[in-house]
């Protein structure tokens, strides 16, 4: 599970583009078989900063990352 704020979307780069949802499920896609959290949330806020560049951050940016590990077995 990938919880954000609006932060995260809506931070812009030089150019007044838009980081937008779709890179940040591209980027949550390519980096979901990360099996340490902390590396998959890391990788994500690296591609932000990336494409952010020196562009000031006008937003708060919280990222929020949940990942079950092994299987969990209920005894009915």
């Amino acid at each position: 599970m990938v919880l954000y704020t609006d932060g995260i979307p809506e931070a812009r780069n030089m150019d007044k583009k838009f980081y937008g949802i779709e890179r940040l499920c591209e980027v949550v896609s390519q980096n979901w078989h990360l099996s340490v959290v902390e590396q998959f949330k890391q990788a994500t806020i690296d591609d932000l900063r990336e494409f952010m560049a020196e562009q000031k951050v006008f937003d708060d940016i919280t990222l929020l990352i949940l990942k079950q590990q092994g299987n969990i077995v209920h005894n009915l």
